[in-house]
């Protein structure tokens, strides 16, 4: 019956469209199509089994587990997996989601020995001529990972995420130019480790958590060619050189319960986000007919203003209010953020000079902005067998920021200050969004339980829904099946 049960899951899984991995949901790294359809309400053991605030919630006796494969909207494959099981008092998470190396860049070559040589090639040298070279980012492979280990109601979860990718070849043709070195990478590598209580320390809540996100964005190219490029220089060249280093530090209170009475539950909560981004890079310039490298705490692109330096960091309380009521059949929540971020952003614009130093030019800003966005969420479930199956709808309502803003501005004339310059800029935005998802959760048994969502996402006047077109109102855009013994 087991082994009847599990083949039954894996059919199943060929059609499972699981959720997406959160960037700034510190305790949550991917949701269910259950969490998803009530934004987050009502999360299922799906979430709850590789959370480390919750995965003591997950009851099972040997294993828990899940599966899946779907289509992305790139037309590639997306595999999904999650198991979990128990040593002694050690409780196990492991999770998987990704395309593996679906999207990986093509790059066709032809080997080849070049007659006469170009570029001034050395006879007798075997070039790979490259048909296409391309390392964008956008549609790299993406591949998570995370393990969690949980024991004495504490939760440690260690997350890999990345779609990085980069070409590195020596000796090749690539639009009639011939290469001594080629190097492009671009993408990010993403771990966190996570850790929280999983266990209330009052009778009223508190469950605290803390995660540290170290992301690196990669987004880098140089080259060498052999013999004089195309303006007459030898060296290696910085093509671009665009990598930052984006550090994150999440804390939160976990929930207190401020009511509860009558099947009427009001909690609050507060959780604070600090983030950084630091720039290290190079960039090339000419001396006589050498390419030369320098170094700058910013970024290098060739263009009208190519070099840039750049500072960051954002410091964001959320205080929120959540209340939740169920009678019977019905259960309704809701959540409000009210996210409050103070950020400090410097951008100066820089040049060379006759030395081939970095000297300040045009107007260089250093801006402080204070940005209020409200986020209400809404959910209700509907038992329409109850412990069999239930409706399950949510909406999101996100208002218009808030942005105030002060830019001390300073203008350079080749390095010297000219001047300087308060600016005071305020804005109501005019994106208003708003969410409706729907979905069901049934239950085969105590053992196998499968959910589906479907629903909208839609800005404010950004035309009428397709109800049945993929991500419309009647098209199943996931459909999850789990296990548990």
């Amino acid at each position: 019956m087991k082994i009847r049960i599990f083949s039954l899951a894996l059919l199943m899984s060929v059609i499972t469209v699981m959720g997406m991995w959160a960037q700034n949901l510190p305790n949550n790294i991917w949701t269910s199509p259950q969490s998803t359809t009530t934004e987050g309400r009502y999360r299922s053991n799906a979430d709850d089994f590789i959370r480390p605030d919750s995965y003591t919630g997950v009851k099972f006796d040997k294993w828990f587990g899940l599966v899946s494969f779907l289509m992305d909207e790139n037309g590639g494959p997306v595999a999904t997996a999650g198991f979990a099981t128990k040593v002694k008092d050690i409780y196990i998470g492991a999770f998987y989601n990704g395309n593996l190396w679906a999207n990986m860049p093509v790059n066709n070559y032809t080997e080849q020995e070049p007659n006469p040589t170009p570029n001034g090639g050395t006879a007798g040298t075997v070039y790979d001529v490259y048909n296409y070279i391309s390392v964008s980012g956008t549609n790299n492979p993406i591949n998570n990972v995370a393990v969690l280990i949980g024991a004495a109601n504490m939760g440690f979860r260690l997350t890999y995420r990345t779609n990085y990718q980069f070409f590195n070849k020596k000796d090749i043709v690539t639009g009639n130019q011939l290469y001594k070195n080629y190097h492009d990478e671009n993408g990010y590598i993403a771990p966190q480790i996570a850790w929280a209580m999983a266990k209330d320390l009052t009778k009223n809540g508190i469950r605290p958590y803390a995660t540290l996100d170290l992301v690196f964005n990669r987004d880098y190219k140089k080259t060498e060619t052999s013999g004089p490029d195309s303006t007459g220089n030898t060296g290696e060249n910085i093509v671009r050189s665009l990598n930052h280093f984006d550090p994150s530090l999440s804390m939160g209170l976990g929930g207190y319960t401020l009511h509860n009475k009558d099947g009427f539950k009001l909690s609050g909560d507060l959780d604070y986000v600090l983030t950084f981004n630091f720039y290290d890079n190079e960039y090339s310039y000419v001396d006589g007919d050498v390419y030369k490298t320098g170094k700058i705490k910013g970024t290098y692109s060739p263009g009208m203003f190519p070099y840039v330096e750049h500072s960051f960091v954002s410091n964001m309380l959320t205080p929120s209010l959540s209340g939740s009521w169920s009678k019977e059949k019905v259960a309704l929540k809701f959540k409000l953020n009210l996210p409050l971020t103070l950020s400090s952003e410097k951008q100066n614009d820089m040049g060379l000079d006759s030395s081939n130093n970095l000297i300040y030019v045009n107007a260089n800003d250093s801006t402080t902005t204070f940005t209020f966005r409200p986020d209400l969420r809404l959910a209700m479930q509907y038992k329409i067998i109850p412990d069999k199956l239930s409706l399950n709808t949510g909406a999101r309502l996100q208002a218009t920021a808030i942005t105030l803003s002060t830019v001390d501005r300073t203008y350079y004339n080749a390095g010297t200050k000219t001047s300087t310059q308060k600016l005071h800029r305020d804005s109501f935005g005019t994106s208003f969004v708003s969410y409706f998802h729907i979905g069901a959760s049934f239950n085969f048994s105590e053992n196998v339980w499968t959910e589906a969502a479907t629903g909208v996402s839609k800005a404010y006047g950004d035309g009428a829904i397709d109800v049945f077109k993929p991500g419309g109102l009647l098209a199943f855009g996931s459909i999850l099946v789990g296990l548990k013994f």
